[in-house]
């Protein structure tokens, strides 16, 4: 007979080639480690579950609420593009706009430069014309075509397609090193378009997080590391696209949907622990 130590509750089993509880064709009890190691017969405390290090919650809480977030939403890809480079165009379209025309708009762009590659420093005119309506057309235009010239300089032409071959940490050292790109943006075009496992951290998912009790700060760009490590890698995309379609819907800014909210067992604004 041999024994194994193995945490089951706090008990250790008994063990005879690999059967647990089994002594030569008997069964034998359960001894608790006391007994072993601690003969005063204090009970030791079983280890302590698992905790995600930058949330304060068991990691078992963090995949219930993604579960209860995909099974709501259906991981919706939000209109995002599975090219990099139209993908980023996309997400700059999107950024500090509160409607739905960006939409439109990109649809506009594409239509009058169907290849980034053509989009040259004398259509500034005719670009900022179609990014109107999307807002902030003048600045938008200037950022695309400087981003079209530095891809020409690094790659011979406007593309991202080398990306496909770095690290995740040195894709987004590039993607942020192009005008005007922030993490968030780049961590979109990883996450979106060349599938990495990164968690962006815009204000539906900061929102979300907070709410929930997740580890945070006052802004999305500072909280952008906590949020990212409290969810493992291979539901992120799921946490991202499902919190920006809940922080829409129901998780709103003012006056929160909280009575149709599909994880408010977990949320710590709705147990009334947050204001």
């Amino acid at each position: 007979m041999r024994l194994q130590e193995d945490w089951n509750g706090g008990w250790l089993l008994a063990t005879v080639d690999g059967f647990p509880g089994v002594d030569e064709g008997r069964l034998m009890p359960f001894a608790p480690r006391s007994a072993i190691s601690n003969p005063s017969g204090k009970t030791r405390n079983p280890p302590k579950r698992s905790r995600t290090p930058s949330l304060g919650m068991p990691s078992l809480h963090v995949r219930g609420i993604c579960a209860a977030l995909a099974a709501q939403y259906g991981n919706p890809r939000h209109g995002n593009k599975s090219n990099p480079l139209d993908e980023l165009a996309y997400i700059i379209l999107s950024t500090r706009t509160r409607n739905e025309t960006f939409r439109d708009t990109y649809l506009q762009v594409k239509r009058a430069f169907p290849r980034w590659h053509d989009l040259r420093p004398g259509d500034l005119s005719r670009l900022s014309q179609i990014l109107i309506p999307a807002g902030l057309g003048n600045l938008k235009a200037r950022q695309l075509l400087e981003i079209a010239e530095r891809l020409r300089k690094d790659f011979g032409r406007a593309t991202l397609s080398p990306l496909k071959d770095l690290s995740d940490a040195d894709a987004e050292a590039y993607l942020t090193s192009l005008p005007g790109v922030g993490s968030k943006v780049a961590k979109c075009v990883l996450m979106y378009s060349m599938g990495r496992h990164v968690l962006p951290v815009d204000a539906h998912v900061h929102r979300l997080a907070s709410r929930l009790g997740f580890r945070t700060k006052r802004r999305p760009d500072t909280s952008q590391e906590l949020i990212e490590n409290a969810v493992p890698p291979r539901l992120r995309y799921g946490f991202h696209v499902n919190a920006v379609a809940h922080g829409r819907t129901v998780c709103l800014p003012q006056r929160p949907r909280c009575g149709s909210c599909c994880v408010a067992r977990w949320c710590q604004y709705n147990a009334g622990r947050l204001t």
